[in-house]
C-alpha cells in the first residue's frame, strides 16, 4: 500500500476489510461507506478525500477500506463499475455511488443524505 492508503487505514474510523469481514462489518455499522481504491493513481486523491469524511463525520460514519485482493468479488454485489468508488451504505444495503474523483461537496453531500433521518432513495448509477 502507499503511505496515502496507509494513513487512511491508520484512522480511527476506518478499518481494511476482506470479503468475508464486509458482513460483519455492516452488521456492526448501519451507517458506513465502503471504500474501493482500484488501482489506478486516482485512488489516492479519493483516498485523501475519503481520510477527511472519516474525520468529519469522525463517531458516526465507519469507512471500510476492501483489500484490493478482494475488490472484483466484492464490486457486483456493491453497484461498482468503475473504481475508485465509494459506496454510501444504509442497513446494508448501497444507498449511493460515488465513482471516481469529484468535487468536495458531492462526497460530503452524500454523507449528509445517508446520515439523515429520510428515506433513502433507491440507488442510481447517476455519478458514475
Amino acid at each position: 500500500m502507499s503511505d496515502v492508503i496507509d494513513a487512511l487505514a491508520a484512522h480511527p474510523s476506518c478499518e481494511v476489510l476482506r470479503k468475508q469481514d464486509v458482513d460483519a462489518f455492516l452488521a456492526r455499522n448501519p451507517r458506513a461507506l465502503l471504500f474501493f481504491i482500484g488501482d489506478r493513481g486516482e485512488g489516492l486523491d479519493v483516498a485523501v478525500v475519503v481520510r477527511e469524511l472519516a474525520t468529519s463525520y469522525q463517531g458516526i460514519l465507519r469507512v471500510g477500506i476492501v483489500d484490493q485482493r478482494d475488490e472484483a468479488a466484492l464490486m457486483t454485489r456493491f453497484g461498482v463499475v468503475v473504481m475508485p468508488a465509494v459506496v454510501f451504505l444504509r442497513d446494508g444495503e448501497p444507498a449511493e455511488l460515488v465513482a471516481r474523483m469529484r468535487d468536495w461537496p458531492v462526497f460530503s453531500q452524500a454523507a449528509d443524505r445517508l446520515l439523515s433521518d429520510e428515506a433513502p432513495a433507491p440507488m442510481t448509477g447517476g455519478n458514475a
